[in-house]
């Protein structure tokens, strides 16, 4: 695990947060560091706990902080800047997502910390990366999506794009974030030396379109969206309690999904073969609805999976805590947050596991601490660890440092 891995966590946003959380997860030791008063915009982020727009009752930040340790700190001055490399003596990374702009004029410019902190690691999440004519540009998710070309290909061909909805592109770039970090650290063993990790949110994203750019880059040819017209196969479909996604993918053969859904008419030899699918879609979509309209999803699901058909359905939030499988998994863990309460929050999506004896053991990861409150950490990490005196952080929260 990560234990004995020591990072700063300096926002803002989804992306760093997220990128911070995930080293936590696996062990590592992260600070949060905060401007002391408002704290990190994510505390105003909804929706809130209760409907109570409260700095500790933000739940994306509730989500996006677990495991860290909270501190305030207000480096534009000399004593904060002071303790801000304090705090670097002891770290390993630093992860920031402010423009190049913005961290080239501030005190965790790169430029300046690999010189006074060589061996440390600074993981920069950017809408745009470092360089190139976009760098400075601010960015939401739905900006970050379009301009990595994924959103083209989300929606029907006669309709406009859609986007992925839930801040995708924030997330995946921060658990590229965290992987790359990683690879950083272990590179810094062998060299002795740190680096920055520059991580373009829009890339991370463009990276996933394995069939779109080949498909340009070989035969000029852009990929456009699904075809209006279908068969109402590998899309979502309507059940009786919900939507599934039935699919002729896999190697059995369309008697047994035919089967399956359970009308007579889908063994309709016009049916059976691919092409005979497209030429008929449109009969076969609506005998599909009417089928589908026998099933509730996870029935369905399952005898799907029994047959070795290759069938979905669309869970909700609801039915992820209540998935079986999740809860056989053990996914899900409980947080006790001193303000908010208790509370079930997502696990770890990928687990460590060794093998013990002729079983295999689950590496056992603590039950996550919940979010920092405000500043919940100043005196233990700059009094115990930093040295600093009772009446020396009385003074910096006199003069609003911390």
């Amino acid at each position: 695990m990560l234990d004995g891995l020591r990072v700063l966590d300096m926002g803002p946003g989804v992306a760093p947060s997220f990128c911070a959380k995930l080293l936590a997860d696996y062990g590592a030791e992260v600070v949060k560091v905060e401007p002391p008063g408002q704290g990190d915009p994510a505390r105003s982020m909804g929706p809130f706990v209760g409907d109570d727009p409260h700095p500790e009752k933000s739940i994306p930040f509730l989500y996006l902080n677990t495991g860290k340790r909270g501190v305030t700190l207000d480096y534009s001055s000399e004593s904060g800047r002071a303790l801000l490399r304090k705090l670097l003596d002891e770290a390993d990374v630093l992860v920031e997502g402010f423009t190049p702009s913005e961290e080239e004029q501030s005190a965790v410019s790169y430029k300046v910390l690999s010189k006074s902190h060589p061996r440390l690691v600074v993981t920069s999440v950017t809408p745009f990366g470092q360089d190139g004519p976009y760098r400075d540009f601010q960015a939401t998710d739905i900006i970050t999506c379009a301009m990595s070309g994924l959103m083209y290909h989300s929606g029907d061909s006669d309709r406009e794009p859609l986007r992925n909805a839930l801040d995708q592109s924030l997330y995946v770039a921060g658990a590229n974030a965290a992987a790359a970090t990683l690879v950083a650290v272990f590179a810094r063993m062998a060299s002795g030396e740190g680096q920055q990790v520059d991580v373009s949110v829009a890339e991370c994203f463009a990276a996933h379109l394995v069939q779109p750019v080949p498909y340009y880059n070989y035969m000029g040819a852009t990929k456009g969206r699904r075809p209006v017209r279908g068969s109402g196969f590998e899309e979502l479909m309507p059940a009786r309690d919900g939507y599934v996604v039935p699919s002729v993918q896999g190697s059995q053969p369309w008697e047994t999904v035919a089967d399956l859904i359970g009308l007579e008419e889908l063994h309709d030899p016009r049916f059976a073969s691919g092409a005979g699918r497209i030429a008929n879609g449109e009969e076969l979509k609506a005998l599909l609805i009417e089928g589908l309209a026998q099933w509730d999803r996870l029935p369905l699901f399952v005898a799907s999976g029994e047959r070795r058909l290759v069938f979905g359905m669309a869970q909700d939030a609801g039915d992820l805590v209540a998935c079986p499988h999740l809860e056989a998994r053990g996914f899900f863990r409980e947080v006790e947050h001193p303000v908010t309460g208790r509370a079930a929050y997502a696990g770890m999506g990928a687990r460590l596991l060794e093998a013990d004896g002729p079983g295999v053991a689950e590496r056992v990861v603590d039950v996550p601490k919940p979010a920092p409150l405000l500043g919940q950490h100043n005196a233990e990490v700059y009094g115990r660890e930093l040295g600093y005196s009772g009446d020396e952080l009385a003074a910096l929260r006199y003069a609003g440092v911390i």
